[in-house]
């Protein structure tokens, strides 16, 4: 006896609604077991596995390493080295530091990466590290706006397997590893009058305590330089990334965790180290940092108790030329007042004639293009007008140069201010972002040595 059985669409859509209403009643019974504590099958955890192997391989090949881009760059390696401590460690462990035992409880557990990373190309890494992956508790960077921070995580990543407890322990945690619990994720309770201490302790691990950031044998510009920078600029800044107004993977997560208050007790304290460069450059560091005692804050601040009047900005119109009234320092290094202009966007590639580029940037401006003379804001006099303007002297040239291509970007958020940056750096070229950057970092400036 033979049956013929007829397969028709109407038989096709019968199977496929029993599937999906065996499905349902399956969910429904509450019969299926998610807790983690079970565990997967093998069969599932290989899928599981198999499945995510395949989307980073195929979704990274999107990805492209920045031309020049060096991951044995021990800057990058270092930029990255606390974030690893305070956000990853917790999870994944790190030369010397054990997982939590709460993280070794999840389905799936997260991998020791010194063990896995070898697994993984850059760009793969570069994506893990970005996108995050669904259903494994791995997040995504915190922004999705600095590639540059994903890149300088995957560098850390790169020369973890390589480590031993004390190079980690030096790099990430500044050779104090038992200074504070990262192994518990650095976010352990405090009394209130700790709470301060921990949150400098945080900063200090990038910034250093001095606030002229921390250095390396191999790199000694990883971090930009806070010691003397005016508190109000500080405090806005902080809040800034607490409130997601500016986007750092880095700075958003130890913002976001203390009260507006700490943050005002930092930048008062940042505000009031010594930063001998300033002396050197712009005089008297007292007479700059008269300008910190009542820490107005800007439109994101208001919950802060020192709400002050905020100076109006010392901003010409762009209209106008900044140096024809002699008010911009440095005017002795111009040999003669002169020169004409920068070129609106020319091509200066030896070192000495980017910086002399970049010098007649910052001095000059670029009138032709309504660039005004960056001292006109950050110089000396404007940053004892409005203590909302930083320093610029001796800052990182890769930290100069990041910022000014995230404005040109539209990508940068700030003090209440930042506007006035995102509107001046649309007329800047390329070239003209490295020249600036280039000069300020050439600057006299104090680093601490190792």
């Amino acid at each position: 006896m033979r049956l013929k059985l007829v397969l028709t669409w109407k038989w096709m859509a019968g199977i496929v609604g029993l599937g999906i209403a065996g499905a349902l009643l399956i969910s429904w019974s509450g019969l299926v077991s998610i807790a983690a504590s079970s565990g997967h099958w093998s069969v599932t955890r290989w899928f599981l596995g198999w499945t995510m192997e395949n989307a980073v391989e195929s979704q990274s090949l999107l990805v492209s390493k920045p031309e020049g881009l060096d991951l044995d760059d021990p800057t990058l390696v270092l930029r990255s080295a606390a974030h690893y401590a305070t956000a990853c460690s917790i999870c994944h462990g790190a030369p010397g530091v054990p997982q939590s035992p709460v993280v070794q409880a999840m389905t799936p557990s997260p991998p020791r990466l010194e063990e896995k990373v070898s697994e993984w190309s850059d760009e793969e890494l570069f994506w893990i590290v970005k996108y995050g992956i669904k259903y494994s508790g791995m997040p995504a960077w915190p922004t999705q706006d600095r590639d540059d921070e994903v890149w300088a995580q995957v560098a850390f990543l790169r020369a973890l397997p390589g480590m031993t407890l004390g190079q980690y322990a030096e790099l990430a945690l500044r050779g104090e590893p038992t200074g504070i619990d990262f192994a518990q994720g650095a976010e352990s309770a405090a009394a209130p009058d700790g709470v301060v201490e921990n949150a400098l302790a945080d900063c200090a691990l990038c910034h250093g305590r001095d606030g002229l950031g921390q250095v390396d044998e191999e790199a000694e510009n990883a971090f930009p330089a806070i010691a003397g920078q005016p508190a109000p600029y500080l405090y806005a800044t902080l809040r800034a990334f607490a409130l997601g107004k500016r986007r750092s993977g880095f700075m958003e997560l130890p913002a976001s965790r203390y009260e507006p208050k700490v943050l005002e007790a930092l930048a008062r304290y940042f505000s009031e180290q010594p930063n001998p460069a300033l002396a050197t450059v712009a005089g008297s560091g007292a007479e700059f940092r008269s300008a910190t005692t009542d820490l107005p804050t800007d439109s994101n601040a208001v919950d802060s108790p020192l709400v002050a009047r905020s100076p109006e900005p010392f901003v010409p119109p762009l209209s106008s030329w900044q140096d024809e009234a002699g008010i911009l320092e440095r005017e002795d290094d111009v040999s003669n007042p002169m020169t004409p202009t920068a070129a609106p966007a020319g091509l200066v590639t030896p070192r000495e004639g980017l910086l002399e580029f970049g010098r007649r940037i910052a001095v000059e401006g670029v009138r032709p293009l309504k660039i005004p003379a960056c001292q006109s804001c950050h110089g000396r006099l404007a940053r004892g007008n409005n203590p909302y303007y930083p320093y610029l002297e001796g800052q990182p040239e890769w930290y100069l140069s990041e910022q000014l291509s995230l404005w040109q970007q539209r990508k940068r958020g700030g003090t209440v201010y930042s506007h006035i940056m995102s509107e001046i750096v649309q007329n800047m070229s390329d070239n003209q972002i490295a020249a600036v950057a280039a000069w300020y970092a050439e600057q006299p400036h104090v680093r601490r040595r190792k």
